[in-house]
């Protein structure tokens, strides 16, 4: 890849944190956003539709714009649904849930501990109130895995081989974990578990939406337990 076409994809991953972290915005601090910009609660809500139907569309554009330069992995690829590629989505969501209760264990995390990015997430929730859990559940596993799949693979992993597929899974998996827990703390490894998980779920279906199923599965399984 030449670096012309690194530096862009680099801008592009820049551009779509800034989209990802404007949504959030609107998610997570509806009612200091709704007084800023004094708008009725239903003027709010049409706000909020519209710009998120608009940052991910432009997020798709941005991803597909990529495949169309340079797709060695055969990414994207017609049919887009199968049963197979379902069950390993399946398959991811299982692993997730079972890396995040069996790493935590061989760490000796006490379980009564709880990690920066969750007390965070505990704070914002009930800031955020009802827009907390369509965005923790449907809306950030659509950014994230676009833009730590999708994104990172065409920028930093571009051509297929077996050292990429695996290095891609690891670094990507740290990048998704750093983001989440920006500590070296035991919390990092397990967030980088969970990212590799989805990682290994992306590259083996070749296909976002398996790994988005997988992430979404996991978020909405937080809400049920």
């Amino acid at each position: 890849m030449k670096k012309a076409t690194i530096f862009k994809n680099i801008i592009i991953l820049f551009v779509s944190f800034l989209l990802y972290s404007i949504v959030q915005l609107l998610y997570f601090y509806p009612t200091k956003v709704q007084n800023i910009l004094k708008i009725s609660p239903t003027g709010f809500v049409v706000l909020v539709i519209i710009v998120t139907v608009l940052a991910i569309l432009l997020l798709i554009y941005l991803y597909h714009k990529q495949l169309a330069e340079e797709n060695d992995w055969d990414f994207n690829y017609r049919p887009h649904w199968s049963i197979r590629r379902l069950a390993i989505a399946i398959i991811g969501f299982v692993l997730l849930t079972l890396a995040s209760f069996l790493i935590p264990n061989l760490l000796g995390i006490n379980v009564n501990t709880t990690s920066d990015n969750q007390m965070e997430l505990n704070r914002i929730s009930r800031l955020a109130g009802n827009f907390f859990v369509p965005m923790v559940v449907i809306i950030a596993p659509i950014f994230e895995e676009t833009i730590f799949r999708g994104m990172f693979f065409n920028t930093f992993f571009v051509k297929e081989t077996v050292l990429n597929k695996w290095l891609g899974i690891i670094i990507s998996g740290f990048a998704f974990g750093y983001v989440h827990n920006p500590a070296f703390s035991p919390f990092l490894l397990v967030y980088w578990s969970l990212g590799c998980v989805l990682g290994w779920v992306y590259i083996t279906t070749k296909d976002m939406r398996y790994s988005m199923l997988s992430h979404m599965l996991y978020n909405a399984l937080g809400f049920l337990v």
